[in-house]
């Protein structure tokens, strides 16, 4: 595949696996490949990573703010203008560049093909609401018209978008890891002091609203809390407000109580290894919009990588994955009371099994089979041009 990409993704690029894992398998398939991304505190204008090129407005030295990251977009769409005519595909990491993406084709009269990859549901996010979701909906409908392919991450949102706007039907390339052979480590009992005999429960990823933590530290707290149980968090809060007072929260609670442990965010190829040590992964996404009831959520398949049986919200493809696989358990209540239930139900089934099936799963979905299906759409789509 000889062909030139720029990668768009309007954030500053330090965590975001998916883009990454794009970029990469566009690169070991031939591709020539930059990602524009947005300024970050300590992270350099320029820099070269596994094979790809990383674009940003300029470096910074300290946090960000809110305000400067909106220049910073707004100056990487620019940038991404000025330098159209190097590139052969704009793939479009979200909804808010892509009106630059697409006219940029428009100003190459088309040879320039743009992919959306649409991360999640995004009119349809609870923060996205009344007259921002009146425009964004009607602005996402006009340009998924007008790219080349689109792309998401579950079955149920692709067929959101070919019912809503009435577009083919998009391809769907699963979040999930490479394939790995994982052993069982103790680097999380090592790191936080957790006694061999403790199994722990693992929540990892952002600290954001919507993901039931406060339930889940209501589940651990007192004299009903799971016996012989260690919660730990592997994670941080979100560049918004909401997601550093959970984080606050979390690393208050970790300070105060026995059975409660925080553990910082780690890049992504250490993160395997220590999920790898915990005994079970939870996930529990709440139903507060579309974009969540419809999500298949990275950190499902990276249990599974890891055969960690898991515990997940009642949310519609989670569900199907957890029963096809029987790999873990569904909660059917995100309360406390609901999530102590679902730990005792996974506790009394065989751990071992539900762990083999989990792995099985990640088999089945890794990300070696996902990029297939991303190299074919591209190859389609050149040959086209």
């Amino acid at each position: 595949m000889k062909a030139s990409v720029a990668n768009v993704v309007f954030n500053e690029f330090r965590n975001d696996a998916r883009v990454g894992k794009i970029s990469r398998s566009l690169a070991a398939a031939g591709g020539s490949v930059t990602v524009f991304a947005t300024e970050g505190e300590g992270l350099p204008a320029a820099e070269e990573r596994d094979g790809y090129r990383v674009f940003r407005p300029s470096s910074a030295s300290r946090p960000v703010s809110r305000g400067r990251r909106v220049r910073s977009a707004f100056r990487t769409c620019l940038s991404l203008l000025r330098q159209r005519t190097e590139f052969d595909v704009i793939h479009c990491n979200d909804l808010e560049p892509l009106f630059f993406a697409v006219l940029a084709k428009w100003l190459t009269r088309g040879r320039l093909k743009v992919v959306y990859d649409a991360h999640e549901l995004e009119t349809e996010k609870h923060a996205v609401r009344g007259f921002r979701k009146l425009v964004s909906r009607w602005l996402e409908r006009w340009l998924a018209r007008r790219v080349d392919a689109c792309v998401t991450v579950s079955p149920s949102i692709a067929d959101w978008y070919r019912d809503a706007y009435g577009m083919d039907l998009p391809k769907v390339v699963l979040n999930c890891p490479p394939l790995r052979e994982v052993r069982e480590t103790v680097a999380l009992r090592r790191s936080l002091g957790i006694d061999d005999g403790v199994r722990i429960v693992l929540l990892q990823g952002g600290f954001s609203p919507g993901r039931g933590l406060p339930e889940l530290l209501e589940a651990f707290e007192g004299e009903t809390a799971p016996e012989n149980c260690a919660l730990v968090f592997l994670g941080f809060g979100a560049l918004h407000e909401a997601g550093r007072k959970l984080e606050r929260l979390v690393v208050r609670a970790a300070e105060e109580r026995p059975n409660v442990y925080f553990h910082p965010a780690v890049p992504q190829r250490e993160l395997l290894e220590l999920t790898a040590s915990a005994d079970i992964g939870v996930c529990f996404t709440e139903d507060m919009c579309l974009s969540h009831r419809y999500s298949l959520p990275n950190k499902l398949f990276e249990y599974a990588m890891t055969s960690l049986p898991m515990v997940v919200s009642d949310l519609r493809e989670m569900r199907r994955m957890v029963e096809r696989y029987d790999c873990g358990v569904v909660c059917e209540h995100l309360s406390a009371a609901g999530i102590r239930a679902a730990l005792d139900s996974l506790f009394s089934k065989d751990l071992a099994v539900l762990g083999g099936n989990a792995r099985r799963l990640a088999e089945e979905h890794c990300w070696e089979k996902q990029e297939k299906k991303l190299i074919e759409l591209y190859q389609s789509l050149l040959k086209v041009a």
